[in-house]
Protein backbone atom coordinates (compact mmCIF):
# COMPACT_ATOMS: atom_id res chain seq x y z
CA UNK A 1 0.00 0.00 0.00
CA UNK A 2 2.85 2.47 1.16
CA UNK A 3 4.80 1.59 -2.31
CA UNK A 4 1.46 2.48 -4.15
CA UNK A 5 0.69 5.94 -2.36
CA UNK A 6 4.64 6.94 -2.95
CA UNK A 7 4.41 6.32 -6.65
CA UNK A 8 1.06 8.02 -7.04
CA UNK A 9 3.27 10.97 -4.84
CA UNK A 10 6.01 10.52 -7.44
CA UNK A 11 3.97 10.84 -10.33
CA UNK A 12 1.90 13.79 -9.02
CA UNK A 13 5.70 15.71 -8.59
CA UNK A 14 6.48 14.84 -11.88
CA UNK A 15 3.27 15.75 -13.54
CA UNK A 16 3.74 19.29 -11.59
CA UNK A 17 7.00 19.87 -12.59
CA UNK A 18 5.96 19.39 -16.20
CA UNK A 19 3.29 21.78 -15.83
CA UNK A 20 5.44 24.41 -14.41
CA UNK A 21 8.66 23.96 -16.01
CA UNK A 22 8.17 25.80 -19.39
CA UNK A 23 6.32 28.85 -18.03
CA UNK A 24 9.15 28.81 -15.27
CA UNK A 25 12.00 28.69 -18.22
CA UNK A 26 9.79 31.20 -20.30
CA UNK A 27 9.40 34.04 -17.65
CA UNK A 28 12.95 33.10 -16.61
CA UNK A 29 14.08 34.10 -19.96
CA UNK A 30 12.21 37.19 -20.22
CA UNK A 31 12.65 39.18 -22.56
CA UNK A 32 12.83 36.99 -25.65
CA UNK A 33 10.93 38.88 -28.29
CA UNK A 34 11.29 42.47 -28.94
CA UNK A 35 9.36 44.83 -26.52
CA UNK A 36 7.18 48.33 -27.54
CA UNK A 37 6.74 51.11 -25.74
CA UNK A 38 3.05 53.17 -26.53
CA UNK A 39 3.61 56.69 -26.28
CA UNK A 40 0.20 58.53 -26.50
CA UNK A 41 1.45 61.56 -28.03
CA UNK A 42 2.48 62.64 -31.49
CA UNK A 43 6.09 61.94 -33.14
CA UNK A 44 8.58 64.68 -32.74
CA UNK A 45 7.58 66.46 -29.43
CA UNK A 46 9.13 66.51 -26.35
CA UNK A 47 7.55 63.36 -24.81
CA UNK A 48 8.29 61.22 -28.10
CA UNK A 49 12.00 62.11 -27.81
CA UNK A 50 12.82 61.24 -24.55
CA UNK A 51 10.97 58.32 -24.99
CA UNK A 52 13.04 57.34 -27.92
CA UNK A 53 16.04 57.95 -25.58
CA UNK A 54 14.73 55.86 -23.57
CA UNK A 55 14.01 52.91 -25.43
CA UNK A 56 17.62 53.05 -27.01
CA UNK A 57 18.70 52.64 -23.70
CA UNK A 58 16.25 50.19 -22.68
CA UNK A 59 16.79 48.25 -25.49
CA UNK A 60 20.54 47.68 -24.82
CA UNK A 61 20.15 46.54 -21.65
CA UNK A 62 17.52 43.98 -22.31
CA UNK A 63 19.29 42.67 -25.43
CA UNK A 64 15.97 43.19 -27.46
CA UNK A 65 14.83 45.60 -30.14
CA UNK A 66 11.75 48.04 -28.34
CA UNK A 67 9.23 49.85 -30.87
CA UNK A 68 7.92 53.24 -29.71
CA UNK A 69 4.52 53.37 -30.60
CA UNK A 70 2.66 56.60 -31.04
CA UNK A 71 -1.00 56.72 -30.42
CA UNK A 72 -2.39 60.04 -30.05
CA UNK A 73 -5.71 61.20 -29.59
CA UNK A 74 -8.15 62.63 -26.69
CA UNK A 75 -5.45 63.83 -24.87
CA UNK A 76 -3.83 60.70 -24.55
CA UNK A 77 -6.47 58.24 -23.47
CA UNK A 78 -6.68 56.56 -26.25
CA UNK A 79 -2.83 55.27 -26.00
CA UNK A 80 -3.47 54.75 -22.50
CA UNK A 81 -6.26 52.73 -22.67
CA UNK A 82 -4.67 50.37 -25.61
CA UNK A 83 -1.92 49.12 -22.85
CA UNK A 84 -5.08 48.73 -20.80
CA UNK A 85 -6.27 46.11 -22.80
CA UNK A 86 -2.61 44.66 -24.12
CA UNK A 87 -1.46 41.41 -22.65
CA UNK A 88 0.05 41.67 -19.28
CA UNK A 89 3.52 40.06 -20.21
CA UNK A 90 5.34 42.69 -20.24
CA UNK A 91 5.91 43.07 -23.56
CA UNK A 92 3.91 46.43 -24.16
CA UNK A 93 4.90 49.41 -21.82
CA UNK A 94 3.00 52.98 -21.41
CA UNK A 95 4.52 56.38 -21.64
CA UNK A 96 2.73 57.60 -18.79
CA UNK A 97 2.33 61.74 -18.17
CA UNK A 98 1.08 63.82 -15.53
CA UNK A 99 -2.08 65.10 -18.03
CA UNK A 100 -3.05 61.75 -18.17
CA UNK A 101 -2.57 60.23 -14.67
CA UNK A 102 -2.64 63.05 -12.60
CA UNK A 103 -4.96 65.49 -14.16
CA UNK A 104 -7.15 64.72 -16.60
CA UNK A 105 -9.25 61.94 -14.39
CA UNK A 106 -10.28 64.94 -11.72
CA UNK A 107 -11.72 66.90 -15.09
CA UNK A 108 -14.31 64.44 -16.09
CA UNK A 109 -17.03 62.44 -14.07
CA UNK A 110 -16.54 59.28 -16.06
CA UNK A 111 -12.95 58.90 -17.18
CA UNK A 112 -12.74 55.41 -19.35
CA UNK A 113 -9.78 53.93 -17.06
CA UNK A 114 -8.57 53.79 -13.96
CA UNK A 115 -5.13 56.09 -14.05
CA UNK A 116 -3.58 54.06 -11.65
CA UNK A 117 -5.32 50.79 -10.63
CA UNK A 118 -5.55 49.75 -14.40
CA UNK A 119 -1.23 49.58 -14.66
CA UNK A 120 0.97 48.32 -13.37
CA UNK A 121 3.18 51.57 -12.25
CA UNK A 122 7.33 50.89 -12.59
CA UNK A 123 8.71 54.35 -12.09
CA UNK A 124 8.93 57.59 -12.64
CA UNK A 125 11.40 58.18 -15.30
CA UNK A 126 11.35 61.89 -15.91
CA UNK A 127 10.74 65.10 -13.65
CA UNK A 128 10.30 68.89 -15.30
CA UNK A 129 9.09 72.25 -14.43
CA UNK A 130 6.34 74.65 -15.96
CA UNK A 131 8.35 77.55 -16.27
CA UNK A 132 6.62 81.15 -16.33
CA UNK A 133 7.76 83.18 -18.86
CA UNK A 134 7.35 87.18 -19.67
CA UNK A 135 8.81 89.39 -22.76
CA UNK A 136 11.86 90.36 -22.88
CA UNK A 137 10.66 93.87 -22.71
CA UNK A 138 8.46 93.12 -19.44
CA UNK A 139 8.31 95.33 -16.48
CA UNK A 140 7.94 92.86 -14.50
CA UNK A 141 11.45 91.00 -13.19
CA UNK A 142 9.77 88.67 -10.60
CA UNK A 143 6.61 86.32 -9.37
CA UNK A 144 5.66 89.44 -6.61
CA UNK A 145 5.93 92.13 -9.37
CA UNK A 146 3.37 90.10 -11.65
CA UNK A 147 0.88 89.48 -9.02
CA UNK A 148 1.20 92.55 -6.88
CA UNK A 149 0.36 94.22 -10.08
CA UNK A 150 -3.29 91.97 -10.76
CA UNK A 151 -3.76 92.72 -7.11
CA UNK A 152 -3.81 95.98 -8.18
CA UNK A 153 -5.41 96.03 -11.17
CA UNK A 154 -7.94 93.04 -11.46
CA UNK A 155 -8.46 91.03 -14.40
CA UNK A 156 -5.70 92.99 -16.17
CA UNK A 157 -2.94 91.07 -16.12
CA UNK A 158 -3.70 88.22 -19.16
CA UNK A 159 -2.22 84.60 -19.05
CA UNK A 160 -2.37 82.12 -21.86
CA UNK A 161 -3.47 78.39 -21.66
CA UNK A 162 -4.27 75.66 -23.80
CA UNK A 163 -8.08 75.92 -22.47
CA UNK A 164 -9.94 75.52 -19.16
CA UNK A 165 -8.42 72.22 -17.28
CA UNK A 166 -5.00 72.27 -19.28
CA UNK A 167 -1.71 72.55 -17.47
CA UNK A 168 -0.91 76.10 -17.96
CA UNK A 169 -4.38 76.88 -16.91
CA UNK A 170 -4.77 74.96 -13.79
CA UNK A 171 -1.27 76.10 -12.62
CA UNK A 172 -2.24 79.91 -13.46
CA UNK A 173 -5.41 80.08 -11.41
CA UNK A 174 -3.04 78.09 -8.72
CA UNK A 175 -1.25 81.00 -8.32
CA UNK A 176 -4.63 83.43 -8.85
CA UNK A 177 -5.50 81.29 -5.84
CA UNK A 178 -2.21 81.06 -3.58
CA UNK A 179 -1.68 84.79 -4.07
CA UNK A 180 -5.10 86.68 -4.16
CA UNK A 181 -4.64 88.19 -7.55
CA UNK A 182 -7.00 87.62 -10.68
CA UNK A 183 -5.79 87.47 -13.53
CA UNK A 184 -7.45 87.54 -17.72
CA UNK A 185 -8.00 84.15 -18.84
CA UNK A 186 -6.51 83.53 -23.35
CA UNK A 187 -6.64 80.04 -24.54
CA UNK A 188 -4.97 79.18 -27.14
CA UNK A 189 -4.97 75.94 -29.66
CA UNK A 190 -1.18 75.50 -29.29
CA UNK A 191 2.08 77.24 -27.90
CA UNK A 192 3.61 78.49 -30.85
CA UNK A 193 1.14 81.05 -30.96
CA UNK A 194 0.48 81.93 -27.18
CA UNK A 195 4.72 82.06 -27.34
CA UNK A 196 4.52 84.58 -30.37
CA UNK A 197 2.02 86.47 -28.49
CA UNK A 198 4.07 86.58 -25.16
CA UNK A 199 7.51 87.68 -27.21
CA UNK A 200 4.98 90.90 -28.80
CA UNK A 201 3.16 91.58 -25.74
CA UNK A 202 -0.11 90.73 -26.64
CA UNK A 203 -0.32 88.60 -23.02
CA UNK A 204 1.57 89.25 -20.21
CA UNK A 205 2.54 86.05 -18.90
CA UNK A 206 2.36 82.46 -19.86
CA UNK A 207 3.09 79.26 -17.71
CA UNK A 208 4.29 76.39 -19.86
CA UNK A 209 6.24 72.86 -19.53
CA UNK A 210 9.94 73.90 -20.01
CA UNK A 211 11.00 72.09 -23.25
CA UNK A 212 8.63 74.05 -24.77
CA UNK A 213 10.10 78.18 -24.61
CA UNK A 214 13.33 76.96 -23.85
CA UNK A 215 14.79 77.30 -27.56
CA UNK A 216 13.55 81.11 -26.82
CA UNK A 217 14.34 81.91 -23.33
CA UNK A 218 17.69 80.62 -24.47
CA UNK A 219 18.02 83.02 -27.17
CA UNK A 220 17.00 86.02 -25.40
CA UNK A 221 13.27 86.64 -26.81
CA UNK A 222 11.72 85.71 -23.32
CA UNK A 223 12.30 85.87 -19.59
CA UNK A 224 11.83 83.17 -17.60
CA UNK A 225 10.44 84.58 -13.93
CA UNK A 226 10.43 81.30 -12.19
CA UNK A 227 9.82 77.54 -12.26
CA UNK A 228 6.94 75.45 -10.42
CA UNK A 229 9.02 72.49 -9.02
CA UNK A 230 9.93 72.70 -5.45
CA UNK A 231 13.36 73.27 -6.45
CA UNK A 232 15.34 74.85 -8.95
CA UNK A 233 15.60 73.06 -12.37
CA UNK A 234 19.64 72.04 -13.10
CA UNK A 235 18.57 73.68 -16.72
CA UNK A 236 17.81 77.06 -15.35
CA UNK A 237 19.73 77.26 -12.39
CA UNK A 238 19.56 80.64 -12.35
CA UNK A 239 15.86 81.04 -12.33
CA UNK A 240 14.09 80.96 -8.38
CA UNK A 241 10.78 78.49 -8.03
CA UNK A 242 7.75 80.17 -7.14
CA UNK A 243 7.70 78.36 -4.02
CA UNK A 244 10.72 81.27 -3.04
CA UNK A 245 7.99 83.53 -2.91
CA UNK A 246 4.71 81.19 -2.45
CA UNK A 247 5.89 78.95 0.23
CA UNK A 248 4.62 75.72 -0.82
CA UNK A 249 3.50 76.10 -4.13
CA UNK A 250 4.40 73.00 -6.43
CA UNK A 251 3.57 71.97 -10.15
CA UNK A 252 5.45 68.93 -11.00
CA UNK A 253 5.61 67.33 -15.11
CA UNK A 254 6.61 64.08 -15.10
CA UNK A 255 6.58 61.38 -17.30
CA UNK A 256 6.89 57.30 -15.77
CA UNK A 257 6.63 53.77 -17.59
CA UNK A 258 3.77 51.48 -16.39
CA UNK A 259 2.49 48.04 -17.97
CA UNK A 260 -0.43 46.25 -17.89
CA UNK A 261 -2.37 45.68 -14.74
CA UNK A 262 -1.32 41.86 -13.44
CA UNK A 263 1.93 42.24 -15.47
CA UNK A 264 4.13 39.69 -13.29
CA UNK A 265 5.65 40.86 -10.11
CA UNK A 266 9.31 39.68 -11.13
CA UNK A 267 9.31 41.41 -14.49
CA UNK A 268 8.01 44.28 -13.19
CA UNK A 269 10.44 44.29 -10.48
CA UNK A 270 12.85 43.52 -13.55
CA UNK A 271 12.03 46.41 -15.55
CA UNK A 272 12.63 48.88 -12.14
CA UNK A 273 15.93 47.81 -11.85
CA UNK A 274 17.04 48.76 -15.53
CA UNK A 275 15.25 52.02 -15.73
CA UNK A 276 16.88 52.73 -12.47
CA UNK A 277 20.26 52.02 -13.86
CA UNK A 278 19.19 53.89 -16.84
CA UNK A 279 18.24 56.77 -15.25
CA UNK A 280 22.20 56.97 -13.56
CA UNK A 281 23.41 57.29 -17.05
CA UNK A 282 25.61 60.47 -17.53
CA UNK A 283 25.25 60.23 -20.93
CA UNK A 284 21.61 59.68 -20.53
CA UNK A 285 20.92 62.16 -18.32
CA UNK A 286 23.13 64.66 -20.28
CA UNK A 287 20.75 64.33 -23.58
CA UNK A 288 17.62 64.86 -21.45
CA UNK A 289 18.77 67.89 -19.79
CA UNK A 290 19.59 69.46 -23.02
CA UNK A 291 15.87 69.42 -23.62
CA UNK A 292 15.08 70.67 -19.89
CA UNK A 293 14.53 67.37 -18.61
CA UNK A 294 15.84 65.56 -15.28
CA UNK A 295 15.78 61.64 -15.34
CA UNK A 296 14.38 60.08 -12.27
CA UNK A 297 13.86 56.87 -10.71
CA UNK A 298 10.99 55.99 -8.26
CA UNK A 299 12.45 54.15 -5.14
CA UNK A 300 10.57 51.18 -5.82
CA UNK A 301 7.26 50.05 -7.87
CA UNK A 302 4.93 50.39 -4.95
CA UNK A 303 6.37 53.91 -3.80
CA UNK A 304 5.55 55.29 -7.39
CA UNK A 305 2.60 54.12 -7.12
CA UNK A 306 1.98 55.80 -3.97
CA UNK A 307 3.16 58.68 -5.41
CA UNK A 308 0.80 58.68 -8.13
CA UNK A 309 -2.02 58.56 -6.51
CA UNK A 310 -0.94 61.98 -4.09
CA UNK A 311 -0.32 63.62 -7.60
CA UNK A 312 -3.83 62.73 -8.78
CA UNK A 313 -5.44 63.57 -5.40
CA UNK A 314 -3.77 67.03 -5.46
CA UNK A 315 -4.79 68.04 -8.40
CA UNK A 316 -8.17 67.41 -7.60
CA UNK A 317 -7.91 69.64 -4.74
CA UNK A 318 -7.28 72.58 -7.38
CA UNK A 319 -9.51 71.24 -9.36
CA UNK A 320 -12.12 71.80 -6.97
CA UNK A 321 -10.45 75.08 -5.28
CA UNK A 322 -10.88 76.39 -9.02
CA UNK A 323 -14.55 75.38 -9.24
CA UNK A 324 -13.75 74.33 -12.74
CA UNK A 325 -16.61 72.48 -14.20
CA UNK A 326 -16.75 68.57 -14.84
CA UNK A 327 -16.48 67.24 -18.62
CA UNK A 328 -19.57 64.34 -19.06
Amino acid sequence: MSLTINRWILLLIAALLAFTAPAAMSQGAYPNRPLRIIVPWTPAGTVDIAARYLAERLSARLGQPIIVENRAGATGQIGSQAVVQAPADGYTLLLMSATVHSVSPNLSRSFPFDPIDDFAPITQIVSFPYVMVVSASSPYRSVADLTNAAKKEPGKIAYGSFGIGSGPFLISELLAMATGSQFLHVPYKGAAQALTDIAGGQITFFIDSLPSPLGQIRGGRLRALSVTTPQRSPTLPDVPTIAETVPGFEAIAWLGVAAPAKTPRDIVIKLHEQLKLIAAEPEYGAKLRNIGLEPVASASPEQFRTWLASQKEYWGKVVRDAKIPLAD
